[in-house]
């Protein structure tokens, strides 16, 4: 005869296995019809940031490989005709080492020309580099219009829908599908879904996201 505990043990482990995925399924089926409450002291607790959705300028940076010139000042390289419009002369821009990327070189555009097939552009460094290497990584820092915009950290992905969470006036948190465009280092432009001044959750954006979830419709 069996005894009782060798029976029941495998049980539990079954109903916590199958409690722990239903409430994984729970938590990942998306619902958009209701908000999150969060108390002061949970926002504390969670480190809540809340950023304004705002008109501001929106950097990206072309980055690319190019070789350095005999004097050890210049970098030529090359990217594609799709990048050419965002690069112009006088436009900061920093060099450094594939293998020493902790120590990187300050330059400015100081060439482009435009081919069918792809954009050559020279950057001059400000100083000699010191490593020995040919080939240098250049990033170029470009500046698109100002566009209404969100941190980068505040849009979550689901389901293909971008979204974020909007701080109400009674202090809940509800999802907001948006509409993106152009997508910057630090920031993306809101082509629909937000206003100008709402405030949006950026660090902690993960776990308002979590709980109104667990929350369901």
């Amino acid at each position: 005869m069996r005894s009782l505990p060798h029976i029941a043990v495998p049980l539990l482990v079954v109903l916590v296995a199958g409690g722990l995925a239903q409430a994984q399924r729970e938590r990942t089926r998306p619902t958009w019809n209701s908000s999150t409450t969060v108390t002061e002291t949970q926002a504390s607790e969670l480190t809540l940031t809340l950023t304004e959705a705002a008109i501001r300028p929106i950097q990206v940076w072309v980055r690319t490989a190019g070789v350095i010139d005999s004097t050890r000042r210049v970098v030529t390289a090359t990217v594609p005709v799709a990048d050419g419009p965002r690069i112009r002369i006088g436009q900061r821009a920093r060099v450094f080492s594939p293998q020493s990327r902790s120590r990187m070189y300050q330059a400015t555009v100081s060439y482009v020309v435009s081919r069918p097939d792809l954009v050559i552009i020279k950057a001059t460094v400000a100083g000699q580099t010191l490593d020995a290497t040919r080939h240098f990584v250049l990033e170029i820092v470009t500046e698109n219009d100002e566009f209404l915009s969100v941190p980068n950290e505040a849009i979550l992905e689901s389901g293909g829908k971008q979204i974020v969470y909007v701080q109400a006036a009674d202090g809940s948190y509800g999802p907001r599908e948006i509409e993106v465009g152009v997508r910057g280092e630090l920031f993306t432009q809101v082509v629909e879904g937000l206003e100008q001044g709402q405030q949006v959750v950026t660090i902690g954006s993960f776990f308002i996201d979590a709980e109104h979830r667990l929350k369901g419709p």
